[in-house]
């Protein structure tokens, strides 16, 4: 298991569906693990539960998904009193709330390829699979539009997502982050993806600010699209400075003494957004702040984190 959080943390490519996923077998093979030592007691299998739930936070803190399946893991897990059932439980109630999740980016995905139109040009930024998903739902409608995508540096997962448009045959334009403001004079609406949303802010890949900024200056539609699993307080959330660094720039004429900061998340204002899009619909941001608001998390996980929270940071 400390492998698979370890391969968690180390995934800075991968969107928020397919971190879940991989967070739901987090506590099957913690059920597994636990079961092969023997009989415990309760109090050891909720504590193993807590601190799994903990590690897969700490291994992706921008993703707040990953916070609401240890919830429920956790809250599955504190009414039973026998310790198979709460290992069974915590695993049971993490995939459910994967595959809700799962249904749920489905339906969103559906409501945003309603705001394609055929002749359409949509912009995105990094790869959101619910975006992705967007798109192919609306080619598979018959719907004849094109795309514009950014690199999406320092992960490129730009380059893949236009490779996976070309394959469901879309239109397809791969443009340089910084010449996304200009891109823009010939775009209709802008879709991105989401890691965490609570009452003020939006989370995604670095660059989203910028572009919301040049949308918002043009007055281009520009939309979030996810599932309201991305949804938390923010009292509850520890925003995490995350980047990483490498000894040199790339490039014929790098130094060796200049330090590359690589950021992966920021945090943009709701306020900058046209609407998010889930799978209740289209809601406004001020809809969206109260659903963050009232998005809590287990007691007992919300302490553990706030004594760790400088960590964390």
């Amino acid at each position: 298991m400390d492998s698979l959080i370890s391969h968690i943390a180390s995934n800075s490519t991968s969107g928020a569906a397919e971190i879940l996923r991989l967070a739901g077998e987090a506590f099957s093979q913690l059920r597994v693990h636990q079961t092969a030592l023997g009989q415990g007691s309760i109090e050891r299998a909720q504590q193993a539960i807590l601190e799994t739930a903990i590690a897969l936070v700490r291994a992706q803190p921008d993703m707040s998904p990953l916070l609401r399946l240890a919830s429920v893991a956790i809250s599955a897990a504190s009414t039973e009193t026998n310790p198979q059932d709460a290992l069974k439980s915590a695993e049971e109630h993490a995939l459910k709330f994967v595959a809700s999740a799962n249904r749920s980016v489905r339906t969103a995905a559906l409501h945003a390829a309603d705001l394609i139109h055929p002749g359409t040009t949509v912009m995105t930024h990094s790869r959101s699979s619910t975006v992705l998903t967007a798109f192919v739902e609306a080619r598979l409608e018959g719907k004849d539009f094109s795309v514009v995508a950014t690199e999406s540096r320092p992960g490129l997962e730009g380059r893949t997502l236009a490779e996976e448009l070309a394959r469901e045959d879309i239109s397809i334009s791969l443009i340089a982050d910084s010449s996304a403001s200009l891109a823009m004079d010939d775009v209709d609406v802008v879709l991105v993806g989401a890691d965490t949303i609570t009452q003020e802010e939006l989370v995604n890949k670095i660059g989203t600010r910028t572009m919301a900024l040049a949308a918002r200056e043009r007055g281009l539609p520009f939309y979030a699209v996810c599932d309201t699993s991305k949804f938390i307080n923010a009292d509850y959330w520890c925003r995490p400075v995350r980047y990483k660094k490498s000894s040199n720039l790339p490039g014929p004429d790098a130094r060796a003494e200049a330090l590359a900061i690589n950021r992966f998340f920021e945090p943009t204002p709701l306020a900058h957004f046209t609407g998010i899009i889930t799978e209740d619909g289209v809601l406004s941001t001020e809809e969206a702040s109260g659903r963050a608001e009232r998005a809590s998390i287990h007691k007992q996980l919300s302490e553990a984190l706030e004594r760790l929270r400088p960590q964390i940071r």
